[in-house]
């Protein structure tokens, strides 16, 4: 009851916080503009998007996430590695490693052994086609956005268009001819004025004809050393290099005039996933009605799960609110693991011979006690549903509700209920690390007939979440 109390006074002070914190409302100078996509989105547009806005709603749940993020689950000790790859089609790929925490490190592997507690999934992700696929920009930022495109293109085919030219009809090569044309006239002059000079002149005459001819002389120096410029142009002169400059600059500038740097107002789009899931755990079992030396056993399972699943994300465009849904059906072969009872074991022995030099050295650990069956197939439906209410997306409130049926056993159904904060960037406008307070009903109905009542039948746990972009691209 002292639980439930903490969590009801914390949950009120935080919707009281929150409501009571004046933010600065979004600038309304900008109208905003309604683009729709009639293809699945680029690469860059969905990363942008779930790098940012998205990044928000992440928070180390079983869930189909298509973001990157790491997360810690204390209550669990448990931690979460997730990886994004995004297709040229626009579907998603998703990775994701879960392991246990063991001396406040990781390990995939300890002593050559695969850590104890370890899952790999794969995740599909593909865009739901018949739903309207919405993003918002502000006005004058996509103003400005299909201004600089329209310009980076128009200048490269004008550069284009001139490499092309100049490397067809060869200025270079026309100048030179009009250069070495000239160079014969000049030539010509020059024998004229020396014949002329050979014969009886007057000094002012000499000194005209001697000034001419050696201006005409500088003049054909002058073109002699154009000419040999554009020789040495021509020979270095490449088409390919030249195109490859230009577009390594039209490159450039689009990458810094790209769409994904648009600050998104809002958007909204829905999707399928698909999942495999293999688990490994390697655990010890307590079995009191055994003899002493036959307690305790160890073991080690695998199992699988296959998971449909589809979801929903809409950040209103007006407000900047976002609400996200997701629903999945998963089947599970494995074994009752979970459904175990975690029991902590004092193991005692001694060492010595004599009266006075007996030691006596305790070993504690974990064990499991219950009827332990394997090949057990089981299926889960699960819900998750976020929404951030206050402006700026400032703090969430998370619901979700479980059930899971498993062969020969009374349907379970569980039902929790979270408080979702983001710590957010105000540069990058993304979060930084998410924390969620939770409590959860568990067996509502004590499909397990257990002695526990309904409010003692719980779970209140935190869960710290880094979402990172890895960029994988």
């Amino acid at each position: 009851m002292k639980k439930l109390l903490l969590f009801l006074f914390i949950l009120g002070y935080s919707a009281t916080y929150s409501q009571s914190v004046k933010e600065k409302p979004l600038k309304n100078k900008d109208s905003i503009v309604l683009q729709k996509t009639d293809k699945a989105l680029s690469n860059k547009d969905f990363n942008a998007i779930i790098q940012t806005s998205f990044s928000k709603l992440i928070t180390g749940q079983t869930a189909n996430n298509v973001g990157s993020y790491a997360g810690v689950d204390i209550e669990k000790t448990e931690v979460t590695f997730s990886p994004t790859f995004i297709l040229e089609n626009g579907n998603i790929i998703t990775g994701k490693m879960m392991g246990g925490i063991s001396d406040g490190t990781y390990a995939i592997f300890n002593n050559s052994k695969l850590n104890t507690n370890i899952s790999l999934e794969v995740q599909y992700h593909f865009l739901y086609k018949k739903t309207p696929r919405t993003i918002y920009y502000y006005q004058s930022d996509y103003d400005k956005y299909l201004e600089d495109s329209t310009k980076i293109v128009k200048d490269h085919s004008a550069a284009k268009a001139k490499i092309l030219k100049s490397f067809e009809n060869n200025e270079r090569i026309i100048e030179n001819d009009k250069l070495n044309t000239e160079n014969k006239t000049l030539d010509a002059d020059i024998a004229t004025l020396n014949q002329k000079l050979n014969t009886p002149l007057t000094a002012d005459e000499k000194e005209l004809f001697t000034a001419q001819v050696d201006n005409k002389i500088f003049k054909k120096n002058q073109n002699a050393a154009k000419i040999a410029e554009n020789k040495l142009l021509n020979k270095d002169y490449n088409k390919l290099k030249e195109l490859l400059k230009i577009n390594n600059t039209r490159a450039d500038k689009l990458n810094e005039n790209d769409i994904s740097k648009l600050k998104v107002a809002g958007y909204q789009f829905s999707w399928f996933s698909l999942a495999y899931k293999l688990k490994n755990d390697e655990f010890r079992l307590l079995d009191p009605k055994e003899i002493y030396e036959n307690q305790i056993t160890k073991d080690n399972y695998i199992s699988h799960e296959f998971k449909t699943q589809y979801s929903y994300v809409n950040l209103n465009q007006t407000n900047y609110k976002t609400t996200y849904f997701t629903s999945s059906l998963t089947m599970k072969y494995k074994s009752n693991f979970n459904d175990l009872k975690k029991v902590e074991v004092t193991q005692t022995s001694t060492i010595g011979t004599s009266s006075n030099q007996i030691r006596e050295i305790s070993d504690k650990f974990f064990a499991y006690s219950g009827t332990y069956k394997t090949g057990v197939t089981e299926l889960n439906v699960d819900v998750d549903f976020y929404h951030f209410p206050f402006s700026r997306s400032a703090i969430g409130f998370h619901i979700f509700p479980k059930s899971k049926y498993t062969q020969n056993i009374k349907p379970v159904y569980n039902a929790g209920f979270g408080v979702v904060f983001p710590f957010i960037d105000k540069k990058k406008d993304k979060s930084t690390i998410n924390a969620e307070l939770y409590y959860n009903f568990t067996n509502i109905f004590n499909s397990n007939d257990v002695d526990y009542t309904l409010i003692e039948r719980n779970n209140i746990g935190i869960r710290l979440v880094f979402p990172i972009n890895f960029n994988p691209n």
